[in-house]
């Protein structure tokens, strides 16, 4: 409801789009969502969105909420052809 992000109590800055990212799969925790998935819930009804623009947000959201905190496990996973998920 806030819009804020914390990972082990350090502030996360995040854009509206890999906010919405994010908030789609912390709601499937565990679950894998595809790329179509990902698209329909994130990008406006009638956007032509490609796929490989999940990609690129996935690598953005990667480098905020993964990558500083490299001692600890990865939270968003790729699951090689099917999807992402986030969780262990």
């Amino acid at each position: 409801k806030t819009f804020e992000v914390r990972r082990t109590g350090q502030d996360i800055s995040l854009t509206s789009r890999e906010y919405r990212l994010l908030e789609y799969l912390a709601r499937n925790q565990n679950q894998i969502l595809t790329k179509e998935q990902i698209i329909s819930y994130v990008w406006e009804y009638d956007s032509e969105v490609l796929p490989n623009i999940v990609e690129v947000y996935v690598k953005k959201l990667r480098n905020k909420i993964d990558l500083p905190f490299s001692t600890q496990s990865p939270l968003l996973q790729t699951v090689r052809g099917f999807g992402y998920k986030l969780g262990k």
